[in-house]
């Protein structure tokens, strides 16, 4: 009996020895500040995005709102305010986008650089006229400062930078906008169709995604620079259960409605979808946790052998994004049935939003959602879907992002992360092994309230950062 003991007490000294001693090497790793800032003609970048939120480029599902002129205008302020591109590249217009290429001396290893022109409708109250573009000391003010014309405006100011300084390109550059990201559109589909048909394999691809943050991580002090290195997918299901109608004065024990309701309590209840440390969220953590000045944290994520079980507890009882990065989630979002208080439905109707994390697709939730509610006579309806992507590699393409960020912003910590959002470049991953997803802007909380929202607006210091962002990114291909 002593022996096993004695036993147990030296394999639990050994544990402890093992924990501290991975906690003491958990060291983030650092990169020397190389900030470099251009001498770039600030107030024609802050009139160029000024120009581009004054053209109302809204969009809308039913396409009979869409006003044609506005993005008409739009493409026409591309070829009339950037001419060496327009000079240098050639110029397809695909869906409701725009492609620019331009040769480089090679074209093995082509990049892509994304946006979108197309904005949420306007709605609420607003302080300010929405498409004023005005510009005061601090701000411009409009909708799509920050989704997304900010970073198109900062693309084509820093390619046109370039070029009239010499650029010369290693390989070629494409530059992609599409005109309807706001409606989950076609465009950049029809991009990467174009692309394949082209025989062009993207080296990298760059789009919108994670952005400069505070409070990333407990105990990180320091800002945090996100980069998107993969994206969950969506599915939207719509759950439809039948019944005989008729007047509310003689119901049944059951109707369409209270056999949907139960399914979707069942639904709610249920723990089919578990969490899970994915790729990109394990990475997240390997990079961030070190720069903790918290050591209980350090010790955590320093031993994710044996503490991922603590950190689902952590995720489950945080909620939000933390939880949403670690398990496909699900979103009760639509609802119908009669359309009169007195008259029993003959059917009733539920949509459910969901979001796929990496390694669950959605056949694998399809069949799920069969187990859960049990009852075959429950329609289950796929309405749309787009399963998560790939996860992008960390190599030399990363570092040269990681870089451009360092140079712009040298205080930041760098981190690649899972994006719970979609953007138009999941369509890429399709035919590219590094789709990276960062906006080069500073954002805290009150900022993102603003993305889709009211009173939309983004600093200046932030649009002339974005700008030399680019610029560094550019000097690289």
């Amino acid at each position: 009996m002593p022996e096993i003991l004695y036993a147990c007490i030296g394999i639990l000294v050994l544990l402890i020895l093992i924990i501290l001693v991975k906690t003491v090497k958990f060291k983030p790793t650092l990169y020397p500040e190389m900030k470099k800032k251009y001498e770039i003609n600030e107030s024609k970048v802050l009139e160029s995005l000024s120009q581009k939120i004054k053209i109302p480029t809204i969009s809308y599902q039913d396409s009979k709102r869409i006003n044609k002129k506005a993005f008409n205008d739009f493409k026409a302020h591309l070829k009339e305010r950037y001419p060496l591109i327009n000079e240098q590249a050639t110029y397809l217009e695909i869906g409701s986008g725009v492609l620019y290429h331009i040769k480089g001396e090679k074209q093995d290893e082509p990049t892509v650089l994304m946006a979108h022109f197309d904005v949420v409708p306007v709605e609420g109250n607003w302080t300010f006229e929405p498409f004023s573009g005005k510009i005061d000391e601090q701000f411009i003010y409009g909708r799509g400062t920050l989704d997304t014309k900010s970073s198109l405006n900062a693309v084509m100011e820093g390619v046109e930078y370039s070029l009239a300084n010499g650029k010369v390109f290693k390989n070629d550059l494409y530059i992609s906008f599409s005109g309807d990201e706001e409606i989950n559109g076609q465009t950049q589909h029809l991009m990467v169709e174009h692309f394949k048909k082209e025989g062009v394999k993207p080296y990298m691809v760059l789009d919108e995604g994670g952005a400069i943050v505070s409070n990333m991580f407990p105990g990180v002090d320091k800002k945090a620079a996100v980069i998107g290195i993969a994206e969950k997918g969506f599915l939207n299901v719509k759950l439809t259960a039948f019944s005989k109608g008729g007047h509310a004065s003689t119901p049944p024990k059951d109707t369409a409605l209270t056999v949907l309701s139960k399914a979707v309590i069942k639904l709610n209840r249920s723990k089919t979808f578990k969490l899970k440390l994915s790729a990109p969220v394990k990475v997240l953590f390997d990079t961030l946790a070190p720069h903790s000045k918290s050591f209980p944290i350090k010790m955590i994520f320093a031993n994710l052998w044996i503490f991922t079980p603590i950190v689902k507890l952590i995720a489950k009882l945080s909620g939000g994004e933390l939880l949403s990065m670690f398990k496909t989630t699900q979103a009760f979002t639509t609802s119908s049935a009669s359309d009169a208080l007195n008259v029993l439905p003959n059917e009733a109707s539920v949509g459910i939003n969901y979001r796929l994390r990496p390694g669950e697709d959605s056949s694998l939730v399809l069949k799920k959602i069969r187990k859960v509610i049990k009852n075959d006579d429950i329609k289950i309806e796929l309405i749309n879907v787009s399963e998560a992507t790939t996860t992008s590699k960390i190599d030399d393409a990363y570092a040269i992002v990681r870089q451009s960020i360092k140079k712009t912003w040298p205080e930041v910590v760098v981190t690649p992360y899972l994006m719970v959002a979609t953007s138009d470049s999941r369509h890429y991953h399709e035919i590219c092994e590094r789709v990276y997803k960062f906006s080069p802007m500073v954002v805290s909380k009150a900022d993102l309230a603003l993305i889709h929202g009211e009173d939309e607006k983004i600093s200046c210091e932030n649009v002339i950062n974005g700008t030399n962002f680019y610029i560094n990114l550019i000097e690289k291909l």
